[in-house]
């Protein structure tokens, strides 16, 4: 039995088709939650003069959760509550949570902000530089920085910010390293 040649149009269909049924799986709510995974501890590049850079400077010494979203992606809306009450609970830590709004229309992201009584500091990034000079592919995305402000944990996907294995991984980042105690003379 012979096979049907396709016409190079009837072959870039089926292509698109298939890589939106991969999306539509790694987007449905069944898809496992996001996992934050160690990079490489390197400071942030490509922030010099942006907004971003002028609200980490004042947070010098202290962690810094970056999370980069937009209020017309239902995982990010979904995830808001979680940070807000994250620097609560990190309190101690010192953590400091700042979000990226990410090619979003300042009165949709204000209204989302205003009904849902999210107070956390906001970066309007509606032309993509930062988001794009960070590599964010994907929303949301997390950076998790440690006190020198160097990136130590990623994540692309919404979090369980509440799950112990989180908790674990944020603890190893946040805690202050023990001091040495030198011996007495």
């Amino acid at each position: 039995m012979r096979r049907a040649v396709l016409s190079p149009a009837r072959r870039l269909a089926r292509r698109v088709c298939r890589m939106l049924l991969l999306l539509a799986c790694a987007l449905s709510p069944a898809a496992a939650a996001a996992e934050l995974r160690e990079v490489s501890a390197r400071r942030l590049s490509g922030t010099a003069g942006t907004p971003l850079d002028s609200l980490l400077a004042p947070l010098a010494g202290r962690p810094v959760i970056i999370n980069f979203w937009a209020s017309w992606c239902e995982p990010c809306r979904d995830e808001m509550p979680a940070l807000q009450q994250l620097g609560t609970r990190w309190r101690e830590q010192r953590l400091a949570v700042l979000t990226v709004a990410v090619a979003d229309q300042r009165a949709r992201l204000d209204s989302f902000l205003t009904a849902h009584a999210i107070e956390l500091p906001v970066i309007d990034d509606r032309e993509q530089q930062l988001s794009r000079a960070l590599g964010v592919r994907l929303l949301p995305t997390t950076l998790v920085l440690d006190r020198h402000h160097r990136t130590r944990l990623r994540a692309e996907g919404a979090i369980d910010w509440h799950s112990a294995t989180v908790s674990k991984r944020l603890r190893a980042v946040l805690e202050p390293p023990a001091r040495l105690e030198r011996p007495a003379r």
